[in-house]
């Protein structure tokens, strides 16, 4: 022993005669296997309660609100450039797509939403095309600063307000009027 009576190598500390016994043995893997079925079973009953979809938030619909927030932004048209044109119109659309079909749009990447929209069941191929040219449209104002025409902004907001309305169509809400 050292001057502070401590064992400087443990292998020199005697076993317990118990220590060795068989039994112990098996009472250590069956507390582990017990222990491991206790923590499923928690999980299983964690998973339970946990609510299948979020529950809607209080106001109008998904599909309105959006539609109203997109007459607004026709309505500024002529006082915004295009560039903040295709920011808007595209904040509104994956809006919409976020709350309508919880896709995370907001935080994806085009190319990001575009591989995730290829296997969502709500997504028609037809609406998936659409979407993709919507987008490519806007990221190429966004991003490439790339000089958008006149028809070409009236088209994002065009298809963003066609795309809003028909989904709404498609699960039986009101497709509003024409923004």
């Amino acid at each position: 022993m050292n001057e502070t009576e401590l064992i400087e190598d443990l292998r020199l500390v005697p076993m317990p005669a118990w220590w060795q016994h068989p039994a112990v043995l098996a009472a250590f893997a069956l507390g582990a296997v017990g222990l491991t079925f206790l923590a499923f079973r928690a999980w299983q009953r964690w998973q339970s309660r946990r609510p299948a979809s979020p529950p809607a938030p209080p106001g109008p619909p998904p599909h309105a609100a959006c539609l109203a927030r997109l007459e607004a932004l026709r309505a500024r048209r002529d006082t915004l450039t295009a560039y903040q044109l295709a920011i808007g119109v595209s904040e509104i659309l994956r809006d919409f797509l976020d709350a309508r079909h919880a896709l995370r749009i907001r935080y994806q990447t085009t190319r990001e939403f575009l591989d995730g929209a290829a296997v969502h069941p709500a997504l028609t191929p037809g609406l998936r095309d659409t979407l993709a040219g919507f987008l490519r449209l806007c990221d190429a104002v966004k991003f490439a600063r790339r000089p958008a025409t006149d028809s070409e902004l009236d088209g994002l907001l065009e298809t963003a307000g066609r795309v809003i309305r028909d989904d709404a169509a498609a699960a039986g809400g009101d497709g509003g009027g024409r923004p």
